[in-house]
């Protein structure tokens, strides 16, 4: 097996439309999500990595990411014209190495050790929920070992191994999402994109929601969903390196989205949630033992601040409402401490709590 481990690295993102994929899954709306409808061309990609390097420098350590499309299920010759720039790059040490996205069940060993050779580092499959049923409504048309098996020969060719998932499609209960989850830490993934499912116009979901027979998930579900993801696979060893859909022009607007949990800093609040989660289970140990509490001092390193108090406040104003007959303070250290250790005082008792 060869090494995958990676440094960090600068990626360099291009979007490739639906092509190549077989199926139209009832959430799916590429060109809406990408912000891109137009194919890349290699003259681009070339010219895009040449800039890159000569305008901001850091040579060898740009990675250039395909995403968007299915990118092995497009044909071959079409696969290798795309990837010529960025293999050239590669084996001049312009660039670090190739990422890919694409379908689990578009994945042989044989085009594996071919795509390793060209300088592919990182395959980030979609494999949404690992749900059998689920699977079949959401239309994706590949099973659960298909991406069982897709994630064992990536792993086994030594390439660093990417899942992303979609809580939130149709069917999904906390017992589905737990299951997803138990299976997902099983695949020994190094990355995971976490994706609450949105509901974008000109989708079959767009339809089921406006007939009634599909209802989105609301902020607070996606939120609650996500942070137990998160807090499971990086249990497990898994990077969580994206929660929630990335910002556009157009969504920050409303434009194109029929319903679900966007919010362009959806990342910060399910960080904002798992910290409310830390500091709530500390509270209600304390309570346990102790019956009654008078005063609690929250005490955070500068660097922390929005995360602990929340967006807005959020989770100051949570624990105001909800432990009204405590005396809540929140501060932060006075000494420079950057390492996110939290320290929560409770009637001069003293917890530090580490995400």
């Amino acid at each position: 097996m060869r090494n995958s481990k990676k440094e960090k690295t600068r990626l360099l993102p291009f979007f490739i439309p639906h092509i190549g994929c077989p199926y139209i899954c009832v959430f799916c709306n590429q060109s809406r999500i990408s912000g891109q409808q137009e194919m890349v061309s290699p003259e681009i990609i070339r010219s895009s990595i040449q800039r890159a390097v000569s305008e901001q420098g850091y040579s060898g350590q740009w990675e250039v990411a395909y995403f968007g499309g299915s990118f092995t299920a497009i044909p071959q010759e079409m696969q290798d014209t795309l990837l010529e720039p960025a293999k050239e790059a590669f084996q001049q040490g312009i660039v670090q190495g190739i990422r890919l996205s694409t379908r689990p069940d578009a994945i042989r060993e044989d085009r594996l050790k071919e795509l390793f050779t060209s300088g592919v580092r990182t395959i980030e499959l979609g494999v949404q929920t690992l749900e059998e049923s689920m699977l079949v409504e959401a239309k994706r048309g590949h099973t659960v070992e298909d991406v069982e098996q897709a994630c064992k020969m990536i792993r086994e060719e030594g390439i660093t191994l990417g899942i992303q998932l979609l809580p939130g499609l149709p069917g999904e209960t906390w017992t589905t999402l737990v299951k997803t989850a138990v299976k997902a830490g099983q695949l020994q993934a190094d990355l995971c994109r976490i994706y609450p499912v949105i509901v974008i116009e000109d989708t079959e979901l767009a339809d089921r929601v406006r007939e009634g027979s599909y209802v989105p998930l609301t902020i607070e579900q996606a939120v609650a969903y996500s942070a137990f993801l998160k807090s499971y696979l990086e249990g497990k060893g898994t990077q969580i390196i994206r929660v929630g859909l990335q910002s556009t022009e157009d969504f920050d607007a409303g434009r194109g989205i029929v319903g679900g949990p966007y919010a362009p800093a959806f990342g910060e609040l399910v960080v904002n949630y798992e910290w409310l989660q830390a500091i709530q289970q500390t509270i209600e140990e304390h309570l346990e033992v102790f019956g009654v509490i008078h005063k609690v001092i929250v005490e955070y390193p500068r660097p922390f601040t929005s995360k602990i108090r929340g967006l807005k406040n959020r989770n100051i104003e949570y624990f105001g409402q909800e432990y009204k007959q405590i005396e809540w303070t929140w501060q932060e250290k006075q000494e420079n401490n950057n390492t996110g250790v939290l320290h929560v005082m409770i009637d001069h008792i003293l917890y530090s709590l580490v995400l």
